[in-house]
């Protein structure tokens, strides 16, 4: 996640995606025979049919430093499935945003935004959610920058969601992580929580919710909102038809006594803001929904616990958990400028 373009990477990314540009405008191409339509600036776009969901789907990416092959590999599979894509980038390094804003230069259906500096996930998202607005999109896609979607992914979630009813405005699926398949419910159907990647969200629903939290930043963002839905009487949904690959940090795996365990070797500032966002999140829902905010406690003692054993640094990570702890609990909310 913390990778970053090499000058020697660049051209041969460049060179892929120009050969995915052509693939796509001969398929647009032939597609205009049948049916064709303009956005707002005059460039035809393509119209994707998603069963009987006939509503503009658009796919959202935040980027921060990311790892260009990765990224390349998370755009491939995106682009046949969705009528445009956003890239907001918080990279906090001139030649860095330059060598994504590169990538993807030139292609019409991607729109690029760079916000000159790490503004936060949450910032970004509500950035790309209110342009996919301004682009007449009913539904946006969020996605992770090192998340990997399989082929007719959106297509399946499009169909799927329509068996819910009005209510249903946010749909996700189980991802694999490390080997790992994370799952909420045995089978699919309404759930508490969606996590950001994967999530495909209905954009009037974000709007009347309040956007993503900013004071958040980063993390506990997803499940901010996901409540926040919950409370307005919408409807969460995991479909069990499909799931994708998603990186959890940089997951490696510990035994204890013979038993497996998965570490997620998250860098100090993301335990910092894990803790602060649960506390505040923890004070926020404790009455709407106590079950979940016991059993999100209890997630956040085992990851400590995990953390604690098998992972390095372990002495500046308990040190940001416990500042974390206490920032939420005082409200110190924001982007974090100390050091851990």
């Amino acid at each position: 996640m913390d990778g970053c373009c090499s000058e020697k990477q660049i051209p041969d990314l460049l060179f892929s995606l120009q050969q995915v540009q052509r693939r796509f405008t001969d398929e647009e191409r032939d597609s205009r025979k049948q049916q064709r339509f303009c956005d707002n600036s005059g460039i035809f776009i393509r119209l994707i049919k998603m069963s009987s969901l006939n509503q503009k789907i658009v796919a959202l990416i935040v980027t921060y430093r990311p790892d260009p092959e990765l990224l390349m590999r998370n755009f491939q599979a995106l682009v046949p499935q969705v009528a445009e894509i956003i890239v907001v980038d918080n990279s906090d390094d001139v030649a860095q945003a330059e060598a994504v804003r590169q990538l993807f230069a030139g292609l019409e259906k991607v729109h690029y935004l760079w916000n000159q500096g790490n503004q936060g996930i949450a910032f970004a998202l509500s950035q790309g959610v209110r342009l996919a607005e301004q682009l007449g999109a009913v539904w946006v896609l969020t996605m992770d920058q090192d998340s990997v979607l399989p082929p007719r992914y959106v297509a399946v979630l499009a169909e799927d969601v329509q068996s819910y009813g009005d209510r249903a405005v946010s749909i996700g699926t189980p991802f694999v992580s490390a080997s790992h398949r994370f799952a909420d419910t045995a089978a699919g159907g309404p759930v508490k929580l969606l996590i950001t990647s994967g999530n495909m969200i209905r954009v009037d629903a974000v709007k009347r919710a309040g956007y993503f939290r900013d004071d958040f930043f980063i993390d506990y963002v997803d499940f901010d909102l996901s409540l926040r839905l919950r409370k307005l009487g919408y409807l969460l949904i995991e479909s069990h038809k499909i799931s994708f690959n998603h990186q959890l940090g940089n997951a490696t795996r510990k035994t204890l006594f013979g038993k497996a365990f998965s570490c997620t070797n998250y860098s100090p500032l993301r335990f910092y803001y894990m803790s602060r966002n649960r506390m505040v999140f923890f004070k926020e829902n404790i009455w709407f929904d106590p079950a979940l905010v016991f059993k999100c406690a209890a997630d956040m003692l085992k990851e400590t616990l995990k953390m604690l054993i098998g992972e390095e640094n372990r002495k500046a990570k308990m040190k940001a958990i416990l500042c974390g702890v206490r920032d939420g609990l005082t409200g110190r909310m924001g982007k974090y400028t100390g050091r851990f």
